[in-house]
């Protein structure tokens, strides 16, 4: 106000001094009568009309301001009108910066507290802010400049419009109202920030956005309720971009594994290389981060309460990501893939290609599920390592450690570590130390540990190693046929050094000396073979047996059980034709006696319990207490006990009635209970001692 005040003073001074030498110079000589000079007023209200007005308003410091006009009209009141191309000049000092205001016309109110400038406005501070208006108010008390009408604005590294505005000269401070836009032309990248409204505090270097912002900056699409942004240095580079309330935002770049959307309560947002490339983002509030697939469509999404996110040197691409709490990462069904989903508490993303995240680490209470033509499939643990394709669009490897539960179908695996192998469809199981909980795998069929498994699923497959321990369940629920040997409805407990099994071919095969067995049922020998499909068994390599069989008692002609045990370098059972076979160096040995063969078959009755016949070739020898006879084979008859031999010879040794015997013939029929011997007419009959004792028994 003391600047008005002080130039309409100054100008009142020139005016009275003017009229004053006037009427002086009349009263001294009065010249001849000329010709009027007559003005032509431009407001016949006005009381004073001044041309080529020119003001220089200074105080103690100096020159406070200059106003220049072509013309000036003065009111009664004391308003001021000045026309013509107005320039109002404020100079710089230590409490303010310059600035200058240019107009077609301007008008000083009777208080002089305002000054109101029409017409082609330009407005320019010393610090390099131009604005361009049809009208400006401005009040010297408060050094606020009021733009009513719509008004642009220029700065280096900066454009800006709006339908209103005010600038405050004292704070550098300049206010945007009605379709506010901010244009920030970083390095040829022009990022623009629309709003309802916006603050732009040069000095201070940041701005603010209210009332539903959007920004589109380079391939980014941005949208929030408010927004506050810090601009570094002259250029107004972008420095942080914070997206307040509601943030969302648009990647443009539909290429796989670029940033597709991101959105949050709040999103703040850091750029490098003076603004030309965003660096990372800090996301907060309902995190959510997508990234587009193959063929530019929708790909893998994560959600969190908060994100750090770290972007490629194109600014669209993500290198790192950082989310904590309730985290789930999101794959969608690719062209073979199926759907994948893990959540953890934590995830650590990195890049190893530069082509977008590729690792991640996710920690405490990891989830793992699929979805796809293969079923459903799912994972637990503590802490999850996992490989994926570029841009995280499919989990290509992944290691589970802690406390691992993995599920497929009636499958499931258990351990310490399990590495999950995508490519093949298995999953390996491995225990930690040699002290660790062995891996388990649990399925219809029963479970079984060892100190290391690999399960496809494709089957599925197993194949173990290390202290492998089964418990087979009973065939109601296994969907397998057990040996009738066995009894089904029990469990089967087997160990071995290895197992492979085949879901398809429903064959398991124990290996590295096996063991299997039942109450007092049992097998053994080098590899156990189980083929469920059919219920046999089959034994490779030192192979031995013991299971009951019914048999008819000599003595009281009745059933009775009693334990077979078998041997030899393999055996094999037959569950169709309800048949046990031994080969190389067998032997059977039961209450009626031991026997020994090349082959020895024990063939039993439907229900794979009661007897039915034993049948033995090559080399012979059947030994029972008081006897032994030898041939090339044997037919035993459990129906009646009647043994058949045949051989070249078959010869008999036995004790009978204190004499040593020996018996010589082609073929021999003898029963176990009675003295009875049929030999053929070749038949060769001797005794060879009379002490009774037969030394070949002897050695027994």
């Amino acid at each position: 106000m003391a600047i008005w005040r002080r130039f309409l003073r100054v100008a009142l001074i020139l005016f009275v001094a003017g009229l004053g030498a006037a009427v002086l110079l009349g009263l001294r000589e009065r010249a001849a009568p000329a010709a009027g000079l007559v003005v032509q007023r431009s407001d016949p209200n006005a009381v004073i009309q001044t041309r080529t007005s020119r003001i220089v308003q200074t105080d103690a410091a100096g020159d406070n301001f200059n106003l220049v006009a072509g013309r000036q009209l003065t009111y009664p009141g004391g308003d001021v009108r000045l026309l013509d191309g107005v320039e109002v000049t404020v100079g710089a000092r230590d409490d303010r910066e310059a600035f200058d205001l240019r107009s077609a016309e301007a008008t000083i109110d009777g208080d002089k507290t305002e000054v109101r400038l029409d017409g082609g406005v330009r407005f320019a501070t010393g610090g390099g802010l131009e604005a361009h208006t049809e009208q400006v108010f401005y009040t010297d008390a408060d050094g606020i400049v009021r733009m009513p009408g719509a008004a642009s604005f220029e700065r280096d590294g900066m454009r800006a419009s709006a339908r209103q505005a005010v600038y405050d000269r004292v704070r550098d401070f300049l206010r945007l109202w009605g379709d506010a836009l901010v244009a920030l032309p970083a390095s040829g990248r022009t990022t623009d920030i629309a709003a309802a409204a916006a603050l732009i505090a040069q000095t201070d270097g940041y701005m603010t956005f209210d009332g539903g912002v959007a920004v589109d900056a380079d391939r980014l699409q941005m949208a929030a309720s408010r927004a506050w942004v810090e601009v570094a240095g002259e250029l107004a580079a972008l420095k942080v971009l914070q997206l307040q309330e509601n943030a969302r935002i648009l990647g443009r770049r539909r290429e796989p594994g670029q940033l597709r959307a991101m959105s949050a309560a709040d999103i703040r947002l850091g750029y490098a290389d003076e603004g030309r490339r965003l660096e990372r983002a800090t996301m907060s509030g309902g995190a959510r981060l997508g990234l587009f697939g193959s063929d530019g469509d929708s790909g893998t999404e994560i959600d969190a309460q908060s994100m750090d996110v770290e972007f490629t040197s194109s600014g669209d691409g993500v290198s790192a990501l950082e989310a904590r709490t309730s985290v789930v990462v999101d794959m969608p069904r690719g062209r073979s893939g199926p759907e994948q989903r893990i959540g953890a508490d934590a995830l650590h993303g990195a890049s190893t290609s530069g082509q977008g995240l590729d690792r991640a680490r996710f920690e405490g209470d990891v989830e793992y599920r699929e979805r796809g033509g293969n079923g459903s499939r799912s994972g637990r643990a503590e802490r999850l390592e996992a490989t994926f394709a570029a841009g995280l669009a499919a989990l290509e490897d992944a290691t589970f450690r802690g406390g691992v539960m993995f599920e497929d179908g009636a499958v499931q695996a258990l351990g310490d570590e399990a590495r999950y192998l995508i490519a093949d469809d298995a999953i390996e199981l491995l225990r930690l130390a040699p002290s660790g909980r062995l891996p388990r795998v649990v399925d219809r069929r029963g479970s079984m540990q060892a100190g290391r498994i690999r399960l496809a699923f494709d089957g599925p497959r197993i194949a173990a190693q290390d202290d492998v321990e089964s418990v087979l369940s009973g065939t109601a629920d296994a969907g397998a046929q057990r040996p009738g040997l066995l009894d089904s409805t029990q469990p089967v407990l087997v160990i071995a050094g290895e197992l492979l099994y085949d879901g398809r071919a429903q064959t398991a095969a124990y290996g590295g000396g096996a063991r299997l067995w039942q109450g007092e049922t049992q097998f053994r020998g080098d590899t156990i073979v189980l083929d469920e499909a059919v219920g046999d068994l089959r034994i490779d390599g030192a192979a031995w047996t013991r299971f009951p069989v019914t048999q008819i008692d000599d003595d009281t002609g009745l059933p009775e059980e009693s334990l077979s045990t078998g041997r030899g370098g393999a055996m094999r059972y037959e569950r169709a034709e309800h048949r046990v076979t031994y080969t190389t160096a067998a032997g059977l040995d039961g209450p009626q006696g031991d026997l020994t063969a090349d082959t020895i078959q024990v063939q039993l009755h439907a229900d794979d319990n009661t007897l039915d016949r034993v049948t033995a070739a090559g080399k012979v020898m059947l030994t029972s207490p008081g006897r032994r006879v030898s041939g090339d084979t044997l037919v035993y008859h459990d129906a009646d006990g009647r043994y058949e031999m045949e051989g070249r010879p078959v010869r008999m040794v036995e004790e009978m009635d204190g004499e040593c015997r020996e018996t010589t013939g082609r073929t021999l029929t003898f029963f176990i209970a009675a003295d009875d011997v049929s030999v053929d007419g070749q038949a060769e009959i001797r005794t060879a001692t009379a002490s009774g004792k037969c030394p070949e028994l002897m050695r027994e």
